[in-house]
């Protein structure tokens, strides 16, 4: 199988283009469940971004999926239990993503969603998201959409319930704070979130038609792949620990 070693980033506006050009951050989100994440693809990826950017930060939204097993009625123990298998799984294959790349650690970082959220300016943003969501009906329709689609590809149920919506909304909200300021987050004076296809709620936030409003310091783009090379894969005897492919969700 080949590898990507180059990939493009598209902005999507401007000011996003601006933010782009400047190259100080980017932040890498792995989401769970999502078989574009694996490891070769996750080295592609790390190889090119610490060429490209001055400091690489990626994060596990350990936190934001909790909602989602409580949405799809785990007890909160058993949720917990499910998020530390899970986030344990995801860490390992970045890490070995961050080993196949060559690339030195030194100056990015790996994060839980979890080791983040009490920072002041998470909790700014988090504040502002929330409040957004409660104004803007139009927003709020995408992210229960959204969220809909999540917990069906996930849990594999016929129609989420109203509650389980509002519960499972919950991993959105975690989220969005850093699609709106993660310069904030991460103080670096520029930063661009990214993802591999279009995302209905960065439409709405980066053309400026909801009421969450990002930070101009904020940049948002689309990758894709630009160049095929020779393989580079995680050793065959990993028992699929790191190759494994499961369904996507969420985003479709």
């Amino acid at each position: 199988m080949p590898y990507v070693s180059s990939f493009t980033l598209e902005p999507f506006n401007e000011n996003c283009r601006i933010v782009c050009d400047e190259r100080e951050h980017v932040v890498l989100g792995v989401s769970p469940g999502n078989s574009y994440f694996r490891v070769s693809r996750l080295a592609d990826l790390l190889r090119w971004l610490c060429g490209e950017f001055r400091r690489v930060d990626v994060v596990i939204p350990d936190s934001g999926l909790h909602h989602t097993y409580l949405a799809l009625g785990y007890s909160p123990e058993r949720a917990a239990k499910k998020v530390r298998g899970e986030t344990s799984v995801l860490r390992n294959r970045v890490l070995r993503g961050w080993e196949l790349s060559g690339c030195p650690q030194d100056g990015n970082g790996l994060y839980l969603m979890s080791a983040l959220t009490a920072r002041p300016s998470y909790q700014r943003l988090l504040a502002h998201v929330r409040s957004a969501l409660d104004a803007d009906e139009d927003l709020r329709a995408v992210a229960l959409r959204m969220t809909r689609e999540a917990l069906i590809a996930r849990g594999h149920i016929a129609e989420p319930s109203r509650e389980q919506l509002e519960c499972g909304l919950q991993y959105l909200v975690a989220e969005l704070p850093f699609f709106i300021g993660s310069a904030d987050i991460f103080d670096v004076p520029s930063s661009v979130c990214f993802y591999h296809r279009p995302i209905p709620l960065a439409d709405l936030i980066f053309d400026y038609r909801s009421r969450l409003l990002p930070s101009p310091r904020q940049g948002y783009a689309l990758v894709s792949p630009t160049e095929l090379q020779t393989d580079v894969t995680a050793p065959a005897d990993d028992g699929g620990r790191y190759q494994r492919d499961t369904k996507e969700v969420g985003r479709t």
